[in-house]
């Protein structure tokens, strides 16, 4: 091992203290604060992008893979999911499907480098759909606007244009 890998190399303490602070923050946040789930199996996209997103503001947890996001699905509700399509084992394609199934409420954003053709697909079963390299810009305004969206009322309002009976 190089002499710098192990000057950075956390000691077992402060790595487990760090994971156990990681899984507090998903589980304990503020109101208003919204958790997104980024999945992608390219490190540099992923730490990137959960940079820009936590400097919004938002809580983000970061999966290298499928496999991770769905460990971490089982026990948490993000706000918002933003997978890549293609990753090894459980794809981008798979957890769009399982959520779709189980959480059919849950936004879904999809990031590809995949030529649209090939991901027009995908455009069914996500909110909102990025090519790879990612406009940032319209990618934080599309998910400023998802989170803000209020839910549906459980009933409608009243229609002004219907006569209503008197008291």
């Amino acid at each position: 091992m190089s002499r710098s890998l192990l000057a950075t190399r956390e000691p077992p303490a402060a790595a487990h203290l760090s994971s156990t602070v990681g899984q507090l923050r998903s589980v304990v946040r503020p109101p208003g604060h919204a958790t997104i789930l980024l999945v992608d199996d390219d490190s540099a996209v992923r730490e990137s992008l959960h940079r820009v997103l936590a400097l919004e503001g938002w809580q983000v947890v970061s999966a290298a893979s499928g496999e991770e996001a769905l460990e971490h699905l089982a026990t948490h509700q993000p706000d918002l999911l933003i997978t890549d399509l293609c990753m090894a084992e459980v794809s981008g394609w798979d957890l769009l499907f399982h959520e779709n199934l189980h959480r059919p409420a849950l936004p879904i954003f999809v990031i590809t480098a995949l030529p649209v053709p090939a991901a027009r697909d995908a455009d069914h079963f996500a909110s909102e759909f990025f090519q790879k390299p990612l406009d940032l810009e319209a990618l934080v305004a599309a998910i400023h606007r998802r989170l803000r969206r209020a839910p549906a009322p459980a009933t409608p309002p009243p229609n002004p244009a219907v006569a209503q009976p008197f008291p």
